[in-house]
């Protein structure tokens, strides 16, 4: 069972990259280890050492980041967190709509509705102030010509 699990994992086409480069970063870090252990033959400089250990180290992250497997997973991971989102926001809709919730959409929209209602009621009182003033304006003229006339 244990060959059937591991031949079918190497012919995964899913699977197979990461093999390789896990199979490609182990060489590589024998290589390095080997590299390594010949620089301390001499005298160890331990800051060399540190050094060198640090820049091995990066370049394997670095190549293990910008593999074609990591990346291509990297993608599928946003998409799936990405769809999952949609998803849960949908539910929440959903859910809120049957239960009779407002939502922060629903909500905003009202607060449209109301700001709109009540720029116009001030443009109502403001033509009604108008009006008022006019004829305001007009009475008292009247009486004074009444009086003179």
């Amino acid at each position: 069972m244990p060959d059937s699990a591991q031949t079918n994992g190497a012919t995964n086409p899913f699977i197979q990259p990461w093999m390789e480069f896990w199979s490609k970063t182990i060489e590589q870090s024998q290589e390095q280890t080997s590299a390594l252990l010949d620089a301390m033959q001499g005298v160890p400089d331990l800051e060399a050492l540190r050094r060198r250990w640090l820049d091995s180290l990066s370049k394997n992250i670095d190549t293990f980041m910008r593999s074609p497997p990591f990346l291509e997973a990297m993608r599928q991971n946003f998409e799936a967190m990405t769809e999952m989102k949609s998803h849960g926001e949908e539910a929440m809709n959903k859910f809120a709509r049957e239960a009779g919730m407002p939502r922060l959409t629903d909500v905003s929209g009202l607060f449209e509705r109301l700001r709109l209602a009540q720029e116009a009621v001030l443009d109502r009182l403001t033509a009604l102030e108008d009006r008022l003033e006019a004829i305001e304006t007009h009475l008292k003229r009247a009486p004074a010509k009444r009086d003179g006339g």
